[in-house]
This record gives structure tokens, C-alpha cells and sequence, in this order.
């Protein structure tokens, strides 16, 4: 988070994680991805996070929210990731308001069972 890969790192990255070179990536890909750039930049999950919810919209002091309708359109189309995501900010979304707090973009990010 808070860089910015040239498309050919993008492409590497995929492809490091791509293991049927579908040009694809699941969410356990993806997540294990930024775990592995995480821990070779030695990022700081909370840093990243509130990085990635004010990419998204949200407020640098955690308060404001993120449009559930911008997320999907993000993941789906400018990553072209093909995970459930509607399903997945349903179960976050718990005040059901159709904007992602920050507590609730920090559980989506970070939920174990997205993870693996």
C-alpha cells in the first residue's frame, strides 16, 4: 500500500501467485500477495490499512467511510479480481448502511477466513 508498481511489477506479482496462469488471482492470492510485499517492505498492517481506506475514501484519522459500491467497482474492475465481494461487505457491513466504516474495512482486510 502507498505504492505505486509499474505494470510490469504488477504482472510479476500476479504471476507469482497465478499457479494455473489464468491471468486471475483468487482473494487467498491476492491476500497472500500484499502478505508477501508486506514482509518484504516491512509495512506495518495498520499503516497499510488506513492507507488503503483513505485510497478508498475514507478519512486519515479513521473516520469518514468507503462506499461500498466504490469497493466493488475497485476490486471488480481495476483489479478484475473475481472474489464474492458484494457477499463479503455484507458480513462486514453490520449497520447494513452501504458505507464501510473504518472498523469495518479493518475487519475485511484482515479477517482470517479471507486470508487463507
Amino acid at each position: 500500500m502507498g505504492q505505486e508498481p509499474s505494470e510490469e511489477e504488477i504482472y510479476r506479482m500476479i504471476s507469482e501467485v497465478d499457479e494455473g496462469n489464468t491471468g486471475t488471482i483468487t482473494w487467498e492470492s491476492f491476500r497472500a500477495m500484499i502478505e508477501k510485499q508486506k514482509l518484504e517492505k516491512g509495512g506495518d498492517d495498520e499503516s497499510d490499512t488506513l492507507d488503503a481506506y483513505v485510497a478508498m475514501g475514507g478519512n486519515p484519522d479513521g473516520s469518514g467511510c468507503v462506499e461500498a459500491q466504490r469497493l466493488i467497482h475497485v476490486i471488480k474492475n481495476e483489479f478484475g479480481m473475481t472474489i464474492d465481494i458484494e457477499k463479503l461487505i455484507q458480513e462486514v457491513d453490520t449497520d447494513g448502511s452501504g458505507e464501510i466504516e473504518y472498523d469495518e474495512f479493518k475487519t475485511l482486510l484482515s479477517s482470517t477466513q479471507l486470508m487463507y
